[in-house]
């Protein structure tokens, strides 16, 4: 069976009772106050490309994939890149969550995970071939994961939107004695 979801600017709102359908198979969205199921925009699209879900404007008008994606694009300007980084995770079998719609992160967690019993894997962080990057940032993003004990995954999008993943680790420098 097939939900509607109804769109807001940073979500979507599933309202009907059998959202816990979507939601237990494979950990979409959460439940919020009045039990609704909450998607985030990439659990939106990507639900809605897989035909799990309608999408409905605010003026309760069916929208089309296209539709939705110009919307949350709007609302996100690196919402497209940030989604093929998702649907590849997704595709792979990883439950993917974003730890805030402001947020540069996903958190991953192992294939088929529940949320009762989930096991943290890493987080990744999207970034653009060929786009620079400040190692400052890189240092304080290594240093927050290290802080949480978890691994740190980047995720290079190219220009065919085909994704490659790198683990980064902190490498710590030695004196060696200056005697030969």
């Amino acid at each position: 069976m097939v939900c509607t979801a109804k769109l807001n600017k940073k979500y979507s709102l599933i309202e009907e009772k059998n959202a816990n359908d979507i939601y237990s198979q494979g950990w979409f969205g959460y439940f919020s106050k009045g039990n609704n199921l909450r998607l985030d925009p990439f659990e939106t699209v990507l639900l809605l490309e897989r035909k799990k879900i309608n999408v409905m404007s605010k003026l309760n008008q069916l929208l089309e994939l296209k539709d939705v994606v110009a919307y949350f694009s709007d609302n996100d300007s690196d919402f497209l890149i940030h989604y093929l980084l998702y649907k590849d995770l997704r595709s792979r079998g990883y439950i993917v969550k974003k730890q805030s719609f402001e947020s540069k992160y996903f958190e991953l967690y192992e294939r088929g995970a529940t949320p009762k019993k989930a096991k943290h894997l890493a987080l990744v962080i999207p970034m653009v071939e060929g786009v620079l990057f400040d190692i400052d940032d890189i240092d304080q993003i290594l240093s927050e994961t290290k802080k949480i004990s978890k691994q740190l995954i980047f995720a290079v999008i190219d220009s065919l939107g085909d994704v490659s993943y790198y683990s980064v680790s902190e490498l710590e420098f030695e004196k060696i004695n200056d005697k030969v």
